[in-house]
């Protein structure tokens, strides 16, 4: 079984994507592996190197990086549940972002598998952007344009698919978690 959590720079993915493992493990004693995107080493240096110069290397930088992580998670036969800290839609919403067609990206992609559940957690720009770290590699007028185009993507997207479960995540941690948690107990009963 597969679980994305989604959402734009500083919305809490990979705090929750931690925090629903511990709770799985130990409450509903599932065996879950936790992974994430960009997941190889080599194809996350060529995007810090040569992907942010241009949108469509980026977007197939990516989906290939999808490619190599699909073929892991299909080998992990050991899980019960495999939860990912980004996914599918992220390509989605990010590089038609930066203005590439989202077709096209749909298309590059339309071979992976869809999770069963996607949680997105859904903020502003504006109170993410204060989430982030210091070290982030853009200027913050450009991140936080970027964002906002990112946030509208992927609440377009949810208007198509009924396994994405939007989250407001300007609410308290734990409020985002037991609503998770809520989702994901559907989809496990």
């Amino acid at each position: 079984m597969l679980i994305a959590i989604e959402g734009i720079d500083g919305s809490g993915k990979t705090t929750l994507a931690k925090e629903l493992k511990k709770w799985l493990e130990n409450e509903k004693k599932k065996k879950v592996l936790l992974t994430a995107e960009p997941f190889t080493e080599e194809i996350s240096k060529l995007i810090q190197e040569e992907g942010w110069k241009d949108p469509v290397t980026l977007t197939l930088l990516f989906s290939a990086d999808r490619g190599v992580h699909v073929n892991w998670i299909m080998k992990q036969n050991q899980y019960d549940i495999i939860i990912t800290d980004r996914y599918y839609y992220s390509t989605i919403a990010y590089q038609s972002a930066m203005g590439i067609d989202k077709n096209w990206i749909i298309e590059v992609n339309k071979f992976f598998p869809k999770p069963e559940l996607t949680l997105l957690l859904d903020i502003p720009a504006e109170i993410a952007i204060t989430r982030i770290k210091k070290d982030d590699k853009f200027n913050f007028k450009e991140k936080l344009s970027l964002l906002k185009k990112v946030r509208e993507n992927y609440l377009e997207i949810t208007k198509n698919e009924n396994s994405i479960k939007i989250i407001n995540s300007t609410k308290t941690f734990e409020e985002v978690l037991s609503e998770a948690k809520n989702y994901v107990e559907e989809l496990i009963s």
